[in-house]
């Protein structure tokens, strides 16, 4: 769930799990949230690349703009190249843009023309994190957004772990479904990574308890969906996005300098 428009995510490098095995029960269905968050790391580490789509909810709020696009893992941070449509100024129409970020401290974004008059041949802007100022701010909050989502093993699969509780399991066709119960408090306290405590922080503060996650996963072990659900001030807040492609070879790389348009 983004708790705040503004709100920057710690991003984390994907870490080696354990060489231990996890605890599974006989059928093949894992018995807590360490053993699956430590089965799915594994798993999703081996294969290194994924693509994701988020569709808007069908019903509560939530992210209400359609995203797809592809992660590759290894680097300092999850390397993404995203596609969003949503507007972009007050009132105005959705238009589509293009996020791409392979670094902790900065993202670009290719911008249509017609919206902020950028020649046609230089259609990316950079967005530092050490600029404060409404543009910036505002379009690397719709990056977060979409990359808090894509990159789970970022911010969804390390908070499941420290505050999660298996409640159910169900077999959903040829997919397993694990439905997580989240106590932000719990994951508060057991959190070390202090941008992630921040964030859980800030649902503390608006008095969000906690939150249900669900992680589906193939025959492979792979996830397939994930999914949060927040009630927050009377509303059911919905964070769902769906992986497929993994191991699929893609291309991620920040635009070529000719393309960037200067911010002054």
């Amino acid at each position: 769930m983004r708790l705040a428009a503004t709100a920057i995510i710690a991003v984390l490098a994907l870490t080696a799990c354990s060489s231990s095995e996890p605890a599974s029960q006989g059928d093949g269905r894992y018995r807590d949230v360490k053993s699956l968050v430590a089965a799915v790391t594994k798993s999703v580490g081996e294969k290194k690349t994924y693509r994701f789509t988020i569709a808007p909810p069908a019903a509560g709020g939530g992210v209400r703009y359609p995203s797809s696009g592809a992660v590759r893992l290894g680097g300092e941070v999850p390397a993404m190249d995203a596609t969003t449509t949503r507007p972009v100024q007050s009132g105005g129409e959705a238009v589509e843009l293009r996020l791409v970020s392979t670094t902790r401290d900065s993202a670009f974004v290719k911008l249509p023309a017609a919206v902020f008059g950028l020649p046609a041949d230089k259609p990316w802007v950079k967005l530092d994190r050490a600029v404060d100022d409404d543009f910036t701010t505002t379009l690397l909050g719709f990056h977060d957004v979409v990359f808090q989502q894509a990159a789970f093993t970022t911010y969804h699969l390390p908070v499941m772990e420290a505050g999660g509780e298996i409640k159910l399991t169900a077999q959903i066709g040829g997919t397993t479904r694990y439905s997580i119960s989240v106590d932000y408090r719990k994951a508060y306290d057991t959190l070390t990574d202090e941008g992630l405590r921040n964030e859980i922080k800030l649902a503390l503060d608006q008095n969000v308890a906690g939150s249900t996650g669900e992680i589906e996963l193939d025959g492979s072990g792979l996830p397939v969906r994930i999914a949060f659900y927040t009630e927050f001030q009377g509303a059911r807040i919905v964070d769902e996005a769906r992986f497929s492609g993994w191991g699929d070879e893609v291309a991620i790389a920040a635009p070529n300098a000719s393309e960037i348009s200067s911010r002054s």
